[in-house]
Parts: C-alpha cells; structure tokens; sequence
C-alpha cells in the first residue's frame, strides 16, 4: 500500500512542478524533467527557489 501511495503522489507531483514553474517564469519543460526524476522534492525545490530573476525563452 505505501509504495503505491508514493507513485500515485509521485506521478501527481509532475503537472503541479509544471504548473509551478510557469507561475514563477522558470523553464516548464526542465521542471517536468525533474519532478519525472525528484517526484515531490520538485514543488518543494520551487518554493524555496521563488521566481526567477529573469524571464525564460520561448521553448
């Protein structure tokens, strides 16, 4: 039962860093990437990385 949890939790982590990521101007595509390899580590990173200093280029 617990490891499903974790992969339930995991694979919903991934639209919420995508999500994230364009709230706070950050590449949308890397953050996917990382919350595939972090799972939920990646939302947490975000809120305590904030909005980037510069606006991200069209992907």
């Amino acid at each position: 039962m617990g490891f499903w949890l974790f992969v339930i939790i995991s694979i919903g982590s991934i639209p919420l860093a995508g999500a994230m990521a364009q709230e706070r101007n950050r590449s949308l595509r890397t953050w996917l990437w990382i919350a595939v390899a972090v799972g939920p580590l990646a939302p947490l990173a975000l809120l305590i990385l904030g909005d980037a200093k510069r606006p991200v280029s069209a992907d």
